[in-house]
């Protein structure tokens, strides 16, 4: 694995955490005899509006590398451009799994509210 991967992947788990954290602290906001209390609903709208920034900051980035790797994929040698098409497959799937994991937080988030 290269450094590039190996940080792309420590930067996946880092954003997982968040995003379980953030799905923890929904779980315990929600709790009944609180749920009226100024504490409660500004967590609740923490929680939210950092699963939406998260979502927006993880497809401007991975669209970034995508948008990198397919200008490079035109400027490189044949040995290059195989790794930026793997690169390029990785950022997609990388994309791809961020959204589809936002999108089944907020998912199950909109059950508790």
């Amino acid at each position: 694995m290269s450094k590039k991967n190996i940080k792309r992947i420590k930067i996946i788990l880092k954003i997982a955490v968040i995003v379980m954290l953030m799905i923890s602290i929904n779980q315990v906001v929600h709790a009944e005899s609180f749920e009226s209390t100024k504490l409660v609903t500004g967590t609740k709208n923490l929680a939210d509006a950092v699963i939406k920034w998260l979502t927006g900051i993880g497809i401007t980035i991975c669209g970034g590398y995508f948008i990198y790797y397919v200008y490079c994929l035109k400027t490189n040698d044949e040995g290059e451009r195989r790794r930026n098409m793997q690169n390029i497959k990785t950022t997609l799937i990388s994309m791809v799994l961020i959204t589809t994991g936002l999108a089944l937080i907020d998912v199950i988030l909109s059950f508790y509210k």
